[in-house]
Order: C-alpha cells, then structure tokens, then sequence
C-alpha cells in the first residue's frame, strides 16, 4: 500500500516538472543546437540564437528564463539605435559537444559590449546559474566571455549585454575557440589599417600646424593663432585617439566612445569659433560674423554640462544622443550661413575659407551618414572610402588646406602693409641720412679745399722760400759750400713735394680717375728724369669717369712712388714699364723692370716698403703681388 503511495508521488512530481518544462519552453521559440566540436576557429550565431529586449532594464535572471524571446535575424544585429544601445538585452542560445572532451570557447557580442553576464540553465529546474567571466589572456579580454562545454553536454545558455553609451553599436554573435581567440582580436582591428596610416598623416600635419601656430605667437604675439593651436591640438586628438583606440574592448575606450570624443570635438570647435572671429577680426570687419561665431561657442557652452550630467547621472542615451546630434547640426547650420554670407560678401578671404568649410561641411554629413545609417551609401574600391572617420578626415584635411591659402593671403596682404609703411619709413629715414651726410660731405670738402688752399699758400711758399735761400746760399759760398746747406736746399725739395702729393691729395677737385692716373705719369716721368732709367707709361685709351677718393688717390700714388724707388735703388734697370688698365670694376697697375729682379728670399732689406704697399692695397680690398719675371713685375689690382 504505502509503495503504491509511493509510485504515485512520483509520478505527480515528474509530470509537475514536465508541465514546467513544458510552460518554460513554450515562452520561447525552439533553439537550433550548436555542436561546439564543429567550431574549428569562430562561428556566427545570429540566426541559431534568440533575444529579447529589456527597454527597462528591469529583467531579472529568474524572469529571463521565463521571458518571451524571438529569433531576430541578422538585420537587427546590424546596427543600434539609441533606444536599443540604451536597453538590456538577453540572448539565448543552445550549446552541445559531440565530442569526447572538454571544450572552451569564448562568446563574442560585439565590440562595444560594457556588460557581459553569461548564465547557465539548470537542466532540471531550468533556473539560471551565473558563469564564471573566464577572461582570455588577452589585452581586449573584457570583450569576452569563457563558457566549459563538457563531453556529450547540452545546455542552453542566457548572455545579459548592456552596450556603451554610443551611436556606433552593432552586435556581432560569435562563439570563438579558446586558441583563436588571440588571433580574432587582431583579426577585427586588420581592416583598419589603412584608416590608421591616414590617420597619423593628418594627425602629424596638425602636430605641425601647433608648432607653427606658437612659434608665430612667440614672434608675433599674435593671440588667435593660440587659439588655432588648440582647435588643431583637440581635433589631433580625436583622430588620434580614435584611430588609436578603434574597435579596442578597453574601459578608456568605452568612456571615450561615450564621452570624450563629443567632448573634444565641443573644446576643438569652441576654440575654432574664437580664432575665427580673431582671425577675421570680425568685431570691426562682419558684424554678423561675430554674432554667428558667438552662438556657436554658447552652444557648446550649454551642451556639454548637459552631456556631461545625461552621461555620467542618467541611463537615458537616447536624450544623451539627441542632445549630441542637435549640437551637432547647430555646427553644420552655422557652416551653412557662413556659407551664403561669403558668398555674398564676395570677399576673398572669405571665399577661400568658405570653399574649406565646404568640403568639411560635405564629409561631415557624409560621415554622420555612415553613422547613423550603415550599409546606406555602398561605394565600389578600397573599404576605407566607407569608414565615416577616413570621410570626416578627408573633409578635415581639405579645410587645412584652403585654411592655409586663406593664412597665405592675409599674410601676403599684411606683408605688403608692413612694407609699404616700412618702405615709407625707410626712405623718410634715408631722405634725412642722406641730407645729414651730405652736409658732412660737403662741409668736410670745403674744409679739405681749405687745407689744401692754406697749405698751398702759406706753408708752399714758406718751403720754397727755405729752398730758395739755401740755393742763393750755396752760390754766394762758390766751392766752399757746407754739406748742411747741401742737405737744407735737399730737405726743402723733399718736403715740397710731399706737400704737393698732401696738397693734391685733400683737394676735392682731383677725385677723378683720370686726374690720378695723369698725376702719377707726371710724377714717374719727373722722379726718372735724372736717372739711367726710361720710363714707359700705358694708359687706356678711354678712362670712364669714375669718381676716386683721396685716400684710395693716395694710398695708389704711395705704392707707385715706393715701387719706382725700389726699382732705382736695388733692381740695376735701364727700362720701366707702368701700365694702367681698367678691367670690369677694378683698375690694374703693373710696374715691370728689366733689372735683376728682387730677391723674394731675402726680403728683410726693404721688407718694411713691400708690408706698407701690401697694407695700404689690402685696406682697398684689393690685391697686391710681386714676383720676378725678366726683371721685377709688381701687379696691383683695386676695385672701382
């Protein structure tokens, strides 16, 4: 009796347990198996899982197994809306191993998963078991989830995801195998390579443009260029960091992706704002302008607190989103008027800026396109004409450009201001420099003519009286002369004419160089006349009118005189040649003997004459050389 009792209560528990069973299945759409041991690298699991969306994030794990659930398909999975990104979503899927071992896999949900709960179903009460994380070795290990599938096994299994705050979500089911799992990691980032690479480019060109913008405020003190440097440092910086951190499964990531990258796009185009207005100096130049440019910085000004507290203090990313777009078409209105001002405006400098916010103002929207809406625009060729941050890029570096020609053509325009005020300056200046250097030339000619003139008369006829004297002297004394009247009347001689060459020299009149050359003949033929010596004297045939200076007059007469001294003294000659030739900018005097020629070796006997020669000439900037050839042959060369 009591093992018939018996039989009978458990029979009402096994069929209670299969009428639960049974209402807990028929919640939901039969799941496809999975055979894990199939898997050789990774496997997609969109159409062989089910899902529900828990909008209110108020689905529990007890409730999950409960909860109707639907096979979506893969359009779903493509892409999230806001609405979506900000829900709770629970995905089931049925897991078995044919094979005779242990298998782990990793389950893959998608790269912007912040979230991941993987739980097990209890096969007999079919109450929900949380897993272990498991994470893989690997640096984007938060992506993943391990699930131990054991021999002969065949579970159902519950994913819980909650997606970071981001318009770029999409879910990508995967189950990968615990060796391949390393390889996928990279495997997903691989497209993107050529994205990255022109990503550094530009991110390098704005490097540059931040050196060049503080090294023209260090120089120029220049304010708004300040300010360009930190658009351009903000704007690198969202390039870099998200070309950089594309596709990562890092905690930066995510808050950067939810947070930091509308964040540094507001600070680069607050700072934009500001230089503009600077830059253009629309205050006095575009009124509107500077209105427009103002709005656009209380824009930012107003949404990023509210982005900020949305982000960090609600769950609500659809308004979050909302707010982040809204800003954003501001921007893209604000270009758009700019647009049609400049236009209108038909100023140049605004047309070229104009044609660069242009193109930055199509890639945006193309860009924001493939945001939003993936798979829209299909182009043929590489696959990074369809990568929304190369397009944003692209448009950024297309305003760079027409922003440099803009820059180029103000600082052309401010250039020729400058110099036209420094040109004025400069001949204002000369004009003044001039009139105060020929009143000191002038004055200094009259007081040189006035020298010479004293000289001439006072101390000229003093010496030739002295030289006079001392002749009369030595007549009147017949034979019995003394040696002393001899080397008085000689003296007086010498010093007249070394007065004479001081006389010549200081008077203005004589600096021509047709006076020099004519001057030194007549002394060369005069110096020689008592001598053995025939002098043979070449000048050109024409000599220019070229303006020679007294000392330059004198500094040539004194080489000329000291070589012909030399020439009688040490050299034994019965012939001198002095030829004057004019070459291109410069006068050449060569004086060649037929004497024995100089001793270059022992050049201490008048070593004291040939270093004054040298000086005097090198003091010229020209050249002075002597060597012997048939004789001695002095070459002088001065420039005119």
């Amino acid at each position: 009796m009591a093992t018939a009792r018996s039989k009978k209560n458990s029979a009402g528990i096994i069929f209670i347990i299969a009428l639960a069973s049974f209402s807990q299945l028929s919640a939901q759409p039969a799941l496809p198996r999975i055979d894990v041991a199939t898997i050789t690298l990774s496997d997609t699991i969109y159409y062989r899982s089910s899902c529900t969306e828990d909008a209110k994030r108020e689905v529990t794990p007890e409730k999950a197994a409960v909860n109707p659930f639907t096979l979506p398909g893969r359009a779903l999975f493509r892409h999230l809306t806001a609405t979506q990104t900000a829900a709770g979503w629970w995905i089931a899927f049925r897991l078995t191993n044919s094979a005779d071992s242990l298998i782990k896999i990793y389950f893959f949900p998608g790269v912007y998963a912040a979230e991941i709960d993987i739980y097990a179903a209890d096969s007999a009460t079919g109450h929900l078991q949380l897993l272990p994380a498991g994470l893989p070795p690997i640096p984007d290990s938060i992506g993943y989830r391990g699930i131990s599938i054991p021999p002969a096994a065949n579970r159902t299994y519950y994913a819980h995801l909650r997606f970071v705050h981001t318009n770029v979500n999409a879910m990508d089911l995967r189950l990968i195998r615990d060796y391949y799992v390393s390889s996928f990691s990279r495997t997903i980032k691989m497209p993107l390579n050529n994205g990255y690479m022109y990503t550094y480019i530009i991110t390098g060109i704005l490097l540059l443009m931040i050196f060049y913008s503080l090294a023209v405020f260090m120089l120029n003190g220049t304010v708004e260029f300040m300010y360009y440097a930190c658009f351009a440092f903000f704007t690198g910086l969202l390039f870099f960091l998200k070309s950089y951190y594309l596709k990562s499964m890092l905690p930066f990531n995510y808050l950067f992706e939810s947070y930091l990258d509308f964040v540094i796009q507001s600070l680069g185009v607050f700072f934009y704002y500001i230089f503009l207005r600077r830059f253009l100096d629309t205050r006095n130049n575009f009124i509107f302008l500077h209105r427009l440019f103002i709005f656009g910085q209380i824009t930012v000004l107003v949404s990023l607190p509210v982005f900020t507290w949305l982000n960090f203090l609600t769950v609500n990313y659809a308004l979050q989103d909302s707010v982040e777009s809204i800003t954003k078409m501001l921007w893209i209105s604000t270009t758009v008027i700019f647009l049609v001002y400049a236009i209108f405006r038909k100023n140049r400098m605004l047309n070229i800026l104009a044609a660069g916010h242009f193109f930055l103002l199509v890639f945006s929207i193309l860009s924001l396109v493939m945001i939003s809406y993936p798979g829209l625009i299909r182009t043929k060729g590489p696959s990074i004409w369809r990568d929304s941050l190369f397009n944003y890029e692209l448009g950024m570096t297309l305003e760079l450009i027409f922003f440099l020609m803009a820059l180029a053509f103000k600082n052309r325009d401010d250039i020729i201001d400058r110099t036209r005020e420094r040109e004025r300056l400069v001949l204002e200046n000369e004009r003044k420099e001039f009139e105060k250097q020929l009143a000191v030339v002038e004055a200094k000619q009259d007081e040189r003519n006035r020298i010479s003139t004293d000289m001439h008369d006072e101390l000229g006829s003093g010496v030739t009286a002295i030289r006079l004297m001392s002749e009369i002297v030595k007549t009147k004394m017949k034979g019995s002369a003394l040696p002393e009247i001899d080397k008085i009347s000689s003296n007086a001689n010498d010093l007249l004419s070394k007065m004479n060459t001081i006389i010549w020299t200081m008077s203005s009149s004589n600096d021509r160089l047709d006076n020099m050359i004519a001057y030194t003949r007549s002394f060369a033929f005069e110096f020689l006349e008592n001598t053995t010596v025939a002098c043979h004297f070449t000048t050109p045939e024409t000599i220019p009118p070229v303006e020679v200076s007294g000392e330059k007059r004198r500094n040539i007469f004194l080489c000329v005189k000291e070589s012909l001294n030399n020439m009688v003294k040490y050299a034994k000659a019965n012939d001198v040649w002095i030829n004057f030739t004019i070459l291109p900018g410069s006068l050449e005097i060569t004086i060649q003997d037929n004497g024995v020629g100089i001793n270059l070796e022992k050049l201490r006997e008048f070593g004291n004459g040939l270093n004054n020669m040298k000086k005097r000439i090198e003091s010229m900037s020209g050249n002075f050389s002597i060597r012997n050839h048939q004789g001695t042959h002095t070459r002088i060369i001065v420039p005119l």
